[in-house]
């Protein structure tokens, strides 16, 4: 219990941190930058971790000897990473693996040592000396076969039992029929939302089935076929879950039906949530096909930045013969918490690893983004899905320089520049900062402010603009005798040039409002 209390004592003691306002302007963010001038993206790979997988499969016999999958989150609260991820033990492995998968729990102080808690909360195999969580009222978790869980952390929710919110994708039952409940496919489903007041006990936030289990009228949204969970998060006040339904729950514009294309659902509450769903991202060059053999998966696992929306999702490339079959990770980014796109169209953010290491041939996302001083840490999963039997999974982690998803740089020596969209003011005492390198006395960045309809602010643009010569993850920009600048109070653009004999080495990653 002691554990427990300090967890939640840490989670709110930290949540101010946690509102702190800020914009994000990222280089791969067509929207917040739409003009550019001999400007060309580049995406970065973020590194694996050479000690990968740092979440491993359990000893015999233990709740995840088979499986530490992470389709769940990580969060860093206060200074402890805590992460939920799906557990399979190998007792089960033999039977339908995402009949034996349970909601587990792991804790790290750094995000690469991780230890797993003796919760004492959930029996397993005669015992509670598991790192299992609670969920109530008591489900049969081996009919609800939990594929993906994810968590928001709101510390500023008003009811404290609510501060915790998961999603679990769960497949619900039209009857009891065994024979139904033993089917492994293309059985209806839909997400369940579940509370909790630390994030160990979790309780259904809708009323527990009347019978052996869900029916259509039970649960947040029917799915006739099958809905994938891909993702949680809220945006403008709104809660959203993002994923997959399968042929032929989804249909493009003109009515063709389609597969593995994302959706999303939304809700005010978390407890009512819409029926019909939006079409959020269709893969660069995907067709209305049965079969198709280039798709999406699952997508998406998202990463709220405040203002923008930052996500992986599966890039699956189908083959024929299922030894074929592999799936890279790829990068998306919304604006608006409903429309989804790629920064460039099929690029591999993170790779599948190559064959005979841990994460060959597959990756699985999940919603694990941490900034960690200078680094960005992602988690991932591995699933070599070329395989026709279920593989074991562990968790791995990616690094990155910290916000570094790509950059903006020259195409060609001489005028480079690009124009913000319209940016709202956050406040009187708001600065601006740089992500960006290759500066220096032959390269630099002039950073000039004007007002939405493109005039000069004076003393910010012109001669008197800004100059950014210092590379660094967060360099202030500063007037040209060194105080901080002071932004417009009305909506205003950045014009940013990149000058100097050596622009060319100019990168600019984003810039922050805060």
């Amino acid at each position: 219990m002691k554990h427990l209390l300090a967890i939640h004592a840490l989670a709110l003691a930290c949540g101010s941190t946690l509102l702190s306002a800020e914009i994000n302007i990222f280089s791969f963010d067509d929207h917040a930058i739409p003009y550019k001038l001999n400007l060309k993206l580049t995406l970065e790979h973020p590194k694996k971790f050479p000690g990968n997988p740092v979440v491993r499969r359990g000893p015999p016999g233990s709740v995840d000897a088979f499986r530490a999958q992470f389709y769940g989150s990580v969060i860093h609260i206060g200074n402890k990473f805590r992460m939920w991820y799906l557990a399979a033990s190998d007792a089960e492995a033999v039977n339908s693996v995402d009949a034996s998968f349970r909601l587990a729990y792991a804790e790290s102080d750094d995000g690469i040592r991780w230890s797993k808690p003796e919760l004492g909360l959930t029996e397993f195999h005669g015992n509670k000396r598991n790192n299992l969580v609670e969920v109530s009222p008591a489900i049969d978790m081996r009919r609800l076969g939990p594929l993906s869980c994810f968590v928001l952390y709101e510390p500023q929710d008003p009811d404290p039992h609510k501060r915790y919110k998961m999603a679990v994708y769960a497949r619900y039952y039209e009857s009891a029929d065994p024979k139904e409940v033993a089917r492994a496919r293309n059985i209806p489903s839909t997400m369940l939302p579940l509370f909790s007041a630390d994030g160990f006990h979790w309780r259904l936030a809708i009323p527990a089935p009347k019978g052996p289990w869900f029916t259509a009228n039970e649960v947040p949204f029917p799915v006739k076929n099958n809905f994938e969970l891909g993702g949680l998060y809220k945006f403008d006040g709104i809660y959203y879950v993002a994923g997959q339904e399968l042929w032929p729950d989804i249909n493009l514009p003109d009515g063709s039906p389609v597969r593995r294309t994302m959706v999303t659902h939304w809700s005010g509450n978390f407890i009512d949530w819409s029926h019909d769903k939006s079409f959020s991202f269709q893969r660069h060059g995907y067709r209305s096909v049965r079969e198709s053999l280039e798709e999406a998966h699952e997508p998406a696992g998202v990463w709220n930045r405040g203002n923008v929306l930052v996500a992986l999702y599966g890039l699956w490339h189908g083959a024929l013969v299922n030894s074929e079959r592999r799936m890279d990770l790829g990068l998306l980014v919304s604006d608006d918490g409903i429309h989804f796109r790629e920064p460039v169209a099929d690029f591999p953010f993170i790779p599948a690893g190559r064959d005979g290491e841990w994460d060959q041939r597959g990756l699985i996302h999940g919603q694990g983004y941490v900034n960690v001083g200078e680094q960005t840490y992602i988690y991932y999963g591995n699933w070599d899905l070329s395989r026709s039997d279920p593989a074991p999974g562990e968790v791995g982690l990616a690094m990155m320089r910290r916000d570094g998803f790509g950059y903006l740089s020259p195409i060609f020596p001489g005028e480079a520049q690009f124009t913000t969209a319209p940016l709202a003011s956050a406040g009187p005492k708001a600065s601006l900062y740089c992500n960006v390198d290759g500066l220096g006395p032959e390269s630099w960045l002039k950073v000039e402010v004007i007002d939405k309809l493109g005039a000069p602010i004076i003393g910010l643009s012109g001669a008197g603009a800004p100059v950014v010569q210092q590379s660094g993850l967060k360099v202030q920009v500063t007037e040209r005798s060194g105080a901080p600048i002071t932004l417009p109070a009305a909506p205003f653009r950045l014009r940013v040039r990149f000058e100097g004999a050596s622009s060319g080495k100019a990168r600019f990653y984003a810039a922050y409002v805060e």
